[in-house]
């Protein structure tokens, strides 16, 4: 048997619309999985590509919408938690509501979905969860500090429920992307200042295509990572080597 297949599995994946997520779900659909792409935005060109096999839209802070995608998909295979959101603040103008919508977004999004998932891979004894953390979770830069502190307890959230279900067939991982190419920094590495920080800080010369992340996405949800759990693997060009 192909390790790398995901023949027979589901896979759910949250912020399945961007630019990350759109890659991930043709990659997973590749390698044969069911694709179940959830979002608040609008999936259904992935649909009609055929990248996805099923969505549903909604809030995912909300645990109301929570319980509806749990509703409608009781059981998956893989979980892939990788909506998220950032921002850059100095700290004397971080509030305590920017703070709260990183740790929300970034944080209790996944442990919702985990809370909902975990349990019913154990009792099945078989199941992945990937959770997209962030370089600057462990390599943090200034003024991302509501952003690296959410990113930061993610990985320690996932580490906890490894060893938690450690022996009942469940590997829960941490995928931590370093700056990715894609429309919402498009226009910061198209300038002067952008080109910059590439030149002076990315080994690679370049920042990493929204792609980047599709082959380490496959090797944590196949059963080539079985042997894997509660891992921090760091996809960021050499970023964090300074």
């Amino acid at each position: 048997m192909n390790p790398a297949t995901l023949e027979g599995r589901t896979v759910l994946l949250t912020g399945a619309a961007g630019a990350v997520g759109q890659s991930a779900a043709a990659a997973f659909t590749a390698a044969g999985a069911k694709v179940v792409g959830v979002d608040r935005n609008d999936l259904s060109a992935l649909l009609a590509s055929g990248a996805i096999a099923d969505e549903i839209t909604g809030d995912l802070t909300r645990q109301s919408f929570v319980d509806r995608v749990v509703e409608a998909f009781p059981e998956v295979d893989v979980l892939v938690n990788n909506v998220g959101a950032g921002t850059s603040l100095v700290l004397a103008d971080t509030g305590d509501e920017d703070l709260d919508r990183m740790l929300e977004i970034n944080l209790r999004t996944a442990f919702r979905m985990c809370r909902a998932y975990a349990p019913g891979m154990a009792d099945r004894r078989r199941g992945k969860v990937i959770n997209l953390s962030s370089v600057l979770g462990l390599h943090p830069v200034p003024t991302v500090a509501a952003y690296a502190a959410a990113k930061a307890s993610l990985i320690g959230f996932t580490k906890s429920i490894a060893l938690e279900y450690a022996g009942r067939g469940v590997q829960c991982n941490v995928l931590a992307p370093g700056y990715l190419a894609g429309p919402k920094n498009a226009g910061y590495f198209d300038s002067e200042v952008g080109q910059s920080f590439v030149r002076r800080f990315m080994p690679t010369g370049a920042v990493g295509p929204a792609d980047a992340l599709d082959g380490p996405l496959l090797f944590l949800a196949s059963a080539m990572s079985d042997h894997v759990t509660g891992h921090v693997l760091v996809v960021d060009g050499g970023y964090s080597i300074w």
